[in-house]
């Protein structure tokens, strides 16, 4: 290779005929210079930035929710059904009505006429009136969160209705009380009554489920607990918002700026912390997980992008998200690749199951299996630990998948399996970053919708952030969200369109999937953050992160 190089140099430069010297002096030049010297230094530091890049990475994999399931085989029938009787329109249509429900709630709480709280606790009867239906709507949510997905509790919604008044008649007449005894508003009186009404719900919830369903159904109590887990995060992290705005709007500009940065570290382990707690349902860890922690995030991201006068916070809170898109475009085209040559290997060995479409190869292939546990040693689940709704001759046909188990496997069969499995991990990844995607473009627009049509509702010189607006800063507040909104929406569509062009997958359906699939648990989850958070701060409630309490004195 040296000589024919050499000789090429040297017509190059008009060499008629190079002596038989020149050429060995002209292969030690070459070969020191750009070969040895330069490479020696670079190749250590290199090595040493990749490598701890790479434990980086998979630290940062190891907290990930969407690394932590795959789907089961029942669910990614009830999608495929799901795709092929629903149009494009009803998916578009399911994605726009899901926020409606709760953002007309809170909007209706907000035409409640309100007096001055300066004038008393007894003046403010319509108070009492509006946070007892609120949290009514709050405790209903938390019935349905902590038993919904639970197949051997039944309560009827007149139940649920029945405790959730007994607990906001405990929490309402222990503000009460405490107004009566001593100020109104009470400082923080809107979480004053948490510990007391919580202890009510449960004992309230236990009674209603009855000691006899709990008998005769040795595992409920470790469900149910699972779940009452989830709503104590909940719980942590709403007690957790009052403090972490008292510092943050007690720090500078550029100190605001690095407590939005603690955010994401709040929100991945409040996120692990409910995946644990779900993970014996393991299809619907994204649904839970999402509507549970990112909800709640969205919210304060936009509460505090309207509230905070940091350009550099609202740049940081803007960077640090276009980082995690990245993040998680980088993982999902890693676990596409993978999956393609997967893919492609099934193709090209001449199995006869193979399509061009992901989904349909798949659908095909697991009939054919004989075995469903992966190389690590996972189980790939046949049912889904929720009813989806499927019909009666997919049943029988996953019935059969589930008696007809054989530990012997071929290597046919192994490359069918992998196939499967990186399909199923495909779809659990997607969804939850199709969910996140969706709340963090959802929950914005819902809150400048809200934020609109608060500005023209007497009540809204009872909110520190609306008391003084001027039309001029609320046309910047909705700008700045809506930037944020449109980078979502690129977000969602650039992944759409990878994984059509890819999978002939479609991350629209997926997301109208879930959201139809799953409304009673996403919705009363929705329901519980839309209605807290957004009055949080309503002067009644007591609420001043300066810790000042001026009406005190």
């Amino acid at each position: 290779m040296n000589g024919k190089n050499q000789v090429k140099v040297a017509a190059g430069l008009g060499l008629d005929e190079p002596g038989p010297d020149y050429p060995e002096q002209s292969t030690h030049k070459p070969s020191t210079r750009p070969e040895q010297h330069p490479r020696k230094q670079p190749t250590l530091a290199v090595k040493k930035l990749l490598n701890f890049g790479r434990k980086l990475a998979a630290g940062y994999n190891k907290l990930q929710v969407s690394h932590r399931g795959m789907y089961s085989i029942e669910r990614l029938h009830a999608y495929q059904a799901y795709c092929e009787k629903t149009s494009v329109a009803r998916a578009i249509a399911v994605c726009v009505l899901t926020p409606l429900p709760s953002l007309l709630a809170i909007i209706l709480i907000e035409c409640f006429p309100l007096r001055d709280p300066l004038l008393g606790w007894e003046a403010n009867y319509m108070f009492w009136i509006r946070f007892y239906i609120s949290g009514i709507i709050v405790f209903i949510g938390c019935t349905y969160q902590a038993t919904d997905m639970v197949d051997r509790v039944s309560i009827s919604p007149l139940q649920r209705l029945g405790m959730s008044m007994v607990a906001m008649s405990i929490y309402v007449g222990t503000v009460i009380l405490v107004s009566y005894l001593w100020v109104f508003p009470v400082p923080f009186g809107i979480v004053l009554g948490i510990g007391p009404c919580f202890a009510v719900f449960l004992v309230a919830l236990i009674i209603t489920i009855g000691p006899k369903t709990f008998k005769s159904n040795p595992g409920l109590g470790d469900e149910i607990k699972l779940q009452l887990y989830v709503l104590a995060v909940e719980g942590f992290i709403s007690v957790l918002y009052p403090a972490f705005s008292s510092v943050y709007l007690r720090a500078s500009s550029t100190g605001r700026a690095g407590l939005v940065l603690l955010l994401p570290v709040i929100k991945i382990l409040m996120k692990n912390v409910v995946a644990w707690s779900s993970s014996h349902v393991e299809d619907c860890i994204p649904v839970v997980t999402v509507f549970s922690i990112e909800v709640f995030n969205a919210l304060y991201v936009a509460t505090c992008m309207q509230s905070t006068k940091s350009t550099l916070a609202t740049v940081i809170i803007i960077v640090s998200d276009v980082l995690n898109v990245i993040l998680a475009f980088r993982s999902l085209l890693h676990r596409s690749r993978a999956l393609e040559e997967e893919h492609q290997a099934a193709a090209s060995e001449g199995n006869k199951h193979a399509s061009v479409e992901l989904i349909s190869t798949v659908m095909t292939s697991f009939h054919h299996l004989r075995t469903f546990k992966t190389q690590k040693g996972k189980e790939i689940r046949v049912r889904s630990p929720v009813k989806l709704g499927i019909a009666t001759n997919t049943e029988h046909v996953l019935d059969t998948l589930a008696e007809h188990q054989k530990q012997f496997v071929t290597n046919g069969a192994r490359k069918n399996l992998e196939l499967i499995e990186g399909t199923l991990q495909l779809l659990f990844h997607c969804e939850y970053h199709a969910l996140v995607e969706y709340v963090e473009c959802a929950v914005p627009i819902l809150f400048g919708v809200y934020l609109t049509i608060l500005y023209q509702l007497p009540v809204h010189k009872y909110y520190p952030h609306t008391r003084d607006l001027e039309a001029g800063q609320l046309e910047g507040m909705l700008t700045s969200l809506s930037i944020y909104v449109t980078l979502e929406v690129l977000s969602f569509v650039g992944m759409h369109m990878a994984l059509k062009r890819k999978f002939s997958l479609s991350a629209l359906y997926q997301l109208s999937f879930v959201l139809e699939t799953h409304v009673v648990q996403l919705q009363s989850r929705m329901f519980v953050w839309i209605v807290f958070i957004l009055q949080f701060t309503l002067a009644h409630y007591g609420v001043d992160f300066t810790f000042q309490f001026a009406w005190l004195f």
